[in-house]
């Protein structure tokens, strides 16, 4: 009994503190007894115990906060004044220190002044509950902002197509978090000018809160989650992407839970910033450029799996390629609106060949990708404040109507064309006289077809 423990979901808020104290009681009446917070107060852990009514008392200590240690002088200080008060300390997080005492006892209360109360509350709890609210405003309004008009590569994953849907709904979901936190703030303040109480969020309307709130990100990250793992499963080296976040989350978590639980100062988790941020750089000059080799590397194959549309340098060049100088690479993928599309490149001597493919289910997704490859190709790339590999884009309607296409243009020097024909978008750049009309017929015949690939 007394070794066992468990995790339940916390998911408060932090302006809800005094609803805390009456969960804790329920929960002591039950058996159970707080022992920590996870860090991203999502969860918490409680320790079994004997039955028993409890008095729990919340209070924020405005000396603390997410990259406060939790140990500091000035925290030991002010837990020994509440333990002669009569108040038994259990833990902390961030500005939050939760304590406890026997029914039949009568601690000193450690709060008394409500003006005083309220001004902690805002200058801390407020503060720091917004500043991650507006910050994730911020980069998903960037993000959403960012990706208007639709952006093609967007279609051409499972997680691209339904971040369509989450992102505006995780903004709304934000927006309404920071403004019940404002909301809440502000009728405070009336209430205290008014010489009115503040009030004391009910337990009832805390947990419908808590259902509303975090139950709406756990379902919009865990459909996040799942999309990505489909993504990976279609295409393992996804997985690479990833890689950067995961090590800045664990670095940043691993920095975090440095700062709370062993430095003593918030000097002490400068050191610690430094050293993270130098490892970090040693990883990304060292490790990622090893990993995106070997990524490179596994696109590489010998021949193309059955039933793609593919030609070869040979077939268009109308000369034998020496197959041991010959590098091809293959990445296919998949979407549910572009159940087909892949990149091949072959490489030999001083020839090339660049073939992107894109099947979709409707002709006006097959005019959202189109464009969106113009559209890239014809701006290039910022880097250091020069645009680099911009292209002139050219339409040639002779050429339109030789193709038979719905959509056609190149580049000013004719080495890369797309081309859009009903569903299917076609990029191909390399060794190839787009004039000539043996490679036109042979391009014709082998992708706009009725050739499907077979599932």
């Amino acid at each position: 009994m007394k070794n066992k423990s468990k995790w339940v979901f916390w998911g408060f808020f932090s302006l809800d503190y005094q609803a805390m104290k009456i969960y804790l009681e329920e929960m002591a009446e039950k058996g159970w007894m707080l022992e920590k917070i996870g860090l991203q107060q999502y969860l918490a852990k409680f320790r079994a115990i004997e039955p028993q009514k409890l008095k729990f008392y919340v209070d924020v200590f405005k000396e603390g906060g997410p990259l406060t240690p939790e140990n500091t002088d000035q925290s030991e200080d002010y837990r020994r004044l509440c333990e002669e008060s009569g108040w038994t300390f259990i833990t902390s997080h961030d500005y939050l220190q939760f304590f406890y005492a026997q029914e039949n006892s009568e601690p000193v209360p450690i709060q008394t002044d409500e003006v005083l109360e309220q001004e902690i509350v805002e200058h801390t709890l407020l503060r720091n509950e917004l500043r991650g609210f507006y910050i994730f405003l911020l980069i998903a309004g960037f993000v959403f902002i960012n990706n208007l008009p639709l952006e093609y590569h967007i279609l051409l994953s499972y997680t691209g197509l339904v971040s369509i849907f989450l992102l505006p709904l995780a903004f709304v979901l934000a927006s309404l978090i920071a403004a019940y936190s404002i909301i809440r703030i502000l009728k405070a303040r009336s209430n205290i000018k008014k010489g009115l109480p503040i009030e004391k969020p009910t337990m009832k309307n805390a947990r419908s809160r808590i259902i509303f709130f975090y139950g709406s990100q756990l379902i919009i990250l865990i459909t996040l989650l799942m999309f990505i793992l489909v993504d990976a499963f279609l295409r393992p080296q996804i997985l690479v992407s990833l890689l950067a976040p995961g090590i800045g989350i664990t670095v940043g978590l691993g920095l975090r839970y440095y700062t709370k639980k062993k430095a003593r100062k918030k000097e002490d988790s400068v050191r610690v910033i430094l050293i993270s941020g130098l490892v970090v750089i040693i990883l990304i000059n060292t490790l990622f450029p090893f990993i995106f080799k070997r990524v490179d590397e596994s696109y590489e194959v010998t021949s193309v799996p059955e039933g793609y549309p593919i030609m070869t340098i040979g077939e268009v060049t109308k000369k034998p390629s020496n197959i041991s100088l010959l590098t091809r690479e293959f990445k296919p993928g998949r979407s549910p609106v572009t159940p087909i599309y892949y990149y091949y490149s072959e490489y030999s001597n001083n020839e090339s060949l660049n073939i992107s493919y894109y099947e979709t289910t409707e002709p006006k997704y097959a005019e959202i990708i189109f464009k969106g490859i113009r559209d890239k190709l014809e701006k290039g790339f910022k880097w250091e404040g020069m645009t680099i590999f911009d292209r002139t884009i050219i339409s040639d309607e002779e050429m339109k109507d030789l193709w038979d296409a719905d959509k056609l243009v190149l580049t000013q020097e004719r080495d890369v064309i797309i081309i859009q024909k009903e569903n299917i978008v076609l990029k191909l750049s390399g060794s190839i006289d787009f004039n000539d009309k043996q490679t036109r017929d042979l391009i014709i015949s082998r992708f706009f077809s009725d050739f499907s690939v077979e599932n």
